[in-house]
């Protein structure tokens, strides 16, 4: 896989690093501890899971993942039903492969099976370009899901339609993965939940997903690497998919982000890690607010520094959408961030 390199992070679970984006994807600190950290304890996922029968995830930017299937381990008894965007399919089929910390193997095979109803990325596992990534990167793959996969291609398994779905990815790591099968489990706990992929700019699949959520994961590179997915018009789009109690979580403490979301009407918090801010919150439910915005991030919000990026239609260039915000910052008769740090 081109200009993505994999890392171990500090929890033993695996990270990547896009060169192209000169970034990386995950907290060197530990990227399934960061999930858990910064989007499912936030967003009252493990409350609401004891309340409601199903709940509808939002997650934007998915990589391999690590939001969703943090997602699935606090999900108890309640169905989720997930719908994730990103740009990269290539990522999206390697998800069940990485070292994730997961090991449960029901997760893993209910994210292949959905995986394999995607007629086109599901070819991917049948070509020499799932062996040329492993063989590059085996430290960061999990060997008995790697197993499967090479023996679902060396038995001449073909995507086939519906054909390919939990039940037979089941029976296959029954006769294959397991080595007690007395001890096997009886049916694959994801049964009754979903996860689907949408591949493309966020900004032209999210118009075209017609539900409310209870939850969404906003998890894009930062505002000065992804601009196109943090500006107030993106912002209203994720609006648009929210219910008054739906809660929106991300690792961003932006402040022109910040100051979006007040702008579209959010009551907006911090998310704290060891008393250190690491993130944001926004929901129209004020109860869910734990630890709201202090007088100086408002008094900040009102500096230049606040100025929000915009792309009214929703088709600019991240390098368009900078200019024009730096643009309107050189216009603006607002006191300066670094006069109102000095100040402060």
């Amino acid at each position: 896989m081109k200009n993505i390199d994999f890392y171990m992070t500090e929890d033993g679970s695996a990270g990547l690093y896009d060169e192209n984006i000169k970034d990386i994807y995950h907290s060197k600190t530990g990227a399934l501890k960061e999930a858990y950290d910064k989007f499912i304890e936030p967003s009252f996922l493990c409350e609401l899971s004891e309340k409601k029968t199903a709940i509808n995830i939002l997650d934007i930017c998915y990589g391999i993942g690590y939001n969703s299937k943090c997602a699935l381990m606090y999900k108890n008894k309640t169905n989720l039903h997930i719908d994730c965007l990103d740009i990269n399919s290539d990522l999206i089929f390697l998800s069940p492969f990485i070292k994730d910390n997961i090991y449960d193997i029901n997760l893993k095979l209910f994210l292949l099976s959905e995986i394999f109803k995607l007629g086109d990325i599901s070819y991917i596992f049948y070509e020499r370009k799932f062996n040329r990534i492993y063989e590059n990167n085996a430290d960061f793959f999990e060997p008995s899901i790697v197993r499967l996969i090479q023996f679902l291609i060396t038995k001449g398994y073909i995507y086939s339609g519906s054909t390919l779905n939990l039940s037979f990815l089941h029976n296959i790591y029954y006769n294959y993965i397991s080595t007690d099968m007395k001890n096997d489990v009886k049916s694959l706990k994801y049964i009754n939940s979903s996860i689907s992929f949408k591949f493309g700019d966020a900004r032209l699949t999210l118009q075209k997903l017609n539900k409310f959520y209870d939850v969404i994961f906003l998890d894009a590179f930062t505002p000065q690497k992804a601009p196109e997915l943090w500006t107030i018009n993106f912002l209203n789009l994720i609006k648009n998919k929210m219910s008054k109690n739906s809660v929106l979580v991300t690792y961003s403490k932006s402040t022109p982000f910040r100051s979006a979301l007040i702008e579209l009407g959010f009551f907006v918090g911090k998310i704290y890690i060891n008393d250190i801010d690491m993130g944001s919150v926004a929901s129209f439910d004020k109860n869910k607010i734990i630890n709201p915005l202090t007088d100086y991030d408002y008094s900040l919000i009102n500096t230049r520094a606040g100025i929000f990026y915009e792309d009214y239609n929703l088709s600019l260039s991240p390098s368009e959408i900078i200019n024009n915000r730096e643009n309107k910052i050189s216009l603006s008769d607002r006191i300066s961030h670094t006069a109102f740090r000095k100040s402060h």
